[in-house]
């Protein structure tokens, strides 16, 4: 497992995979568009052969790229999870995996 792999995966074994979680649509669809932009541009090497090419799609937190992942991390999901997982959240239960580094 890829060293992203095992950051994402992090935690969430604790939460049962039945559960399920109530999102208004336009925000999960916000959030599957933003997450696939990135895909979009990662998946293709020729996207991105200059590190100015790489910049110019991440952009900041204003606009590009940065700007819509923090507006669906932020926004769209920030509000969406269950009371004992913002606690996990909070208590660090789901933060960074501390393994790793």
């Amino acid at each position: 497992m890829s060293r992203s792999e095992d950051e994402v995966e992090y935690g969430i074994d604790q939460f049962s995979a039945d559960r399920t979680v109530e999102i208004p649509l336009r925000d999960a669809l916000y959030a599957f568009k933003a997450i696939g932009e990135f895909v979009r541009f990662f998946h293709q090497p020729m996207h991105y052969k200059t590190l100015a090419e790489v910049k110019d799609f991440i952009g900041d937190v204003d606009e590009g790229g940065l700007h819509v992942l923090s507006e669906a991390y932020y926004s769209r999901l920030g509000g969406v999870w269950p009371d004992d997982v913002q606690e996990a959240f909070n208590d660090g239960k789901l933060d960074r995996n501390p393994f790793l580094g």
